[in-house]
C-alpha cells in the first residue's frame, strides 16, 4: 500500500522519472525551483534527488527549513548539515575537504561528552555566532565551500515558509529582503554550488511582501504535477495484487474517475486506504458498488475530513485577511460550477473586500492556481483536482 502523507522512499518511490530527469539536466546550469503543495510528492522526489545526486566528488545536503525564521538560523542549519556530511563522510571512508567550515564558529563549545548535546549546543553556538555581521561571516563560509573541489547541492524544502517566517519575524523586518539579496549574490558567485528549493505555498505570494519576485528569476521552475492516468492505474492495479483482490480495468477506471484529475499521490492513497479498510471491516469483494459507496460515504464523509481540511485552513494562515476571505468565497462558487468566469470572480472579490482593484484580484487567481487549487483557462475557472471540488463544495460551496 502506498504511504499516506509521508515521503515515498525507496521501494515506494513510483514514476517521477521525467520530473528527476527535467531536474537533473536543470542542474547542470541553473539552480531548481520545485512548484507543488503539500502531499504532491515534492518532497519525495527531492529524497529521489538527494539519493541520484550523492556520489563521487558530490555533497549534497538536504534541510526542512519550515520553522527557520531568520537569516542566522538558516546560515546555522546549513553549517549543521555540513557537519552531519562530515561525519558521514568519514564513517563511510570518503573524503571531504570541507572539515573546517562548522569550526568557524565552534570556539565556544564546550560539552562534548554526549552527541546529541554537543549537537544542539553546537547549533546554538553557531547561530549565536552568526548573529552579527551575519553577511559577512556567511560570506566566508561559502568562500570556503567555493575553494572545494566537490560539487555541492542544497536542497531546501520548505523554503517559502522560511522566508514568510522572516518576513514576519520579531527581530527585524528587513531580514527576508536582506536574506533574499544575499542569497541571490551567492547563487552567482558560488559556481560549484547548486540550490533546489522546494515549497508547498507560491513563493511569489510571498515575495510580494518582501521585495518583488525578481530576487527568484534566475531559478528554474518545475512544476510537480499529479499521476499521469496509466501511472495512477499501475499503483492501483498494484495495490489490488498486493492485497489479493482481483483486479479489472473496470474497477481501476473507477477508482481514478472518482479521485478525478489530476491524479494527485496524496488523493490516490487516501481512496485506496479508505477501500482496505472497508474491505477489512465489512469483508466484501471490492467491486464498483463498494468502490463507489467508499467514495461517497467515507472519503467526502466525516472520517475523512481532517484529510481535506488543510486546504480551507491554509488560506486563513498563509493569505492576508481580506484576501483569504475573497479566496473562500470564489472557491465555494467555483465548486458549484463546471466552469466558473473571472469576471464572476471579480464580482465577489470586490464584494469581500471593498476593493476594485482588478490588479490585486489577479494576483489572487494567479496564488491560487500556482497554490494548486483553480485553474484558469481562457477566463473559466475550475477547481484542479475533482476530489478537491467534491469535499469543498460539500463543506464550504455555499460560503
Amino acid at each position: 500500500m502506498m504511504p499516506v502523507g509521508n515521503p515515498a522512499i525507496g521501494e515506494d518511490f513510483v514514476d517521477r522519472e521525467q520530473e528527476i530527469k527535467q531536474i537533473l539536466s536543470a542542474l547542470k546550469k541553473d539552480n531548481v525551483l520545485l512548484a507543488a503543495p503539500r502531499r504532491f510528492g515534492k518532497t519525495s522526489i527531492m529524497r529521489k534527488l538527494e539519493k541520484e545526486l550523492f556520489g563521487g566528488s558530490n555533497v549534497v545536503i538536504f534541510l526542512d527549513v519550515e520553522s527557520v525564521s531568520s537569516p542566522q538560523r538558516f546560515l546555522s542549519e546549513i553549517i549543521m548539515g555540513l557537519t552531519d556530511f562530515e561525519e558521514f563522510s568519514s564513517e563511510s571512508g570518503s573524503s571531504s575537504k570541507l572539515k573546517n567550515i562548522y569550526k568557524l564558529f565552534q570556539d565556544n563549545v564546550e560539552e562534548v561528552g554526549v552527541p546529541a548535546i554537543f549537537k544542539a549546543k553546537l547549533r546554538r553556538s553557531v547561530e549565536e555566532g552568526l548573529k552579527e555581521d551575519w553577511i559577512d561571516k556567511s560570506n566566508e563560509v561559502f568562500q570556503i565551500i567555493n575553494k572545494s573541489d566537490e560539487n555541492i547541492y542544497f536542497i531546501f524544502d520548505e523554503f517559502p515558509i522560511a522566508i514568510k517566517n522572516m518576513n514576519e519575524s520579531d527581530t527585524d523586518e528587513s531580514d527576508a529582503e536582506m536574506f533574499l539579496s544575499w542569497f541571490r549574490k551567492l547563487r552567482q558567485t558560488c559556481t560549484n554550488v547548486r540550490f533546489i528549493v522546494g515549497g508547498s505555498v507560491s513563493i511569489e505570494r510571498v515575495l510580494r511582501d518582501v521585495g518583488g519576485t525578481n530576487v527568484i528569476n534566475d531559478f528554474r521552475v518545475i512544476r510537480v504535477d499529479g499521476f499521469e492516468r496509466d501511472i495512477a492505474l499501475q499503483i492501483v492495479k498494484q495495490v489490488f495484487e498486493e492485497e489479493s483482490w482481483e483486479y479489472t480495468s473496470l474497477l481501476g477506471n473507477k477508482i481514478l474517475d472518482c479521485v478525478g484529475e489530476s491524479y494527485i499521490p496524496y488523493f490516490v492513497g487516501i481512496m485506496l486506504s479508505a477501500l482496505l479498510d472497508e474491505q477489512i471491516i465489512t469483508g466484501k469483494e471490492v467491486d464498483e458498488s463498494l468502490i463507489e459507496d467508499v467514495y461517497n460515504v467515507h472519503i467526502l464523509g466525516s472520517k475523512c475530513k481532517h484529510y481535506f481540511d488543510p486546504y480551507f485552513h491554509r488560506l486563513k494562515i498563509f493569505y492576508q485577511e481580506m484576501d483569504s476571505k475573497a479566496a473562500r468565497a470564489i472557491l465555494g462558487n467555483v465548486s458549484n460550477n463546471e466552469n466558473y468566469s473571472l469576471e464572476l470572480a471579480f464580482d465577489v472579490f470586490q464584494r469581500e473586500t471593498g476593493s476594485h482593484d482588478y490588479e490585486h484580484f489577479l494576483d489572487l487567481i494567479s496564488d491560487l492556481e500556482n497554490d494548486f487549487y483553480i485553474e484558469h483557462n481562457c477566463g473559466q475557472l475550475s477547481f484542479y483536482s475533482k476530489i478537491l471540488k467534491d469535499w469543498w463544495r460539500i463543506y464550504h460551496g455555499n460560503f
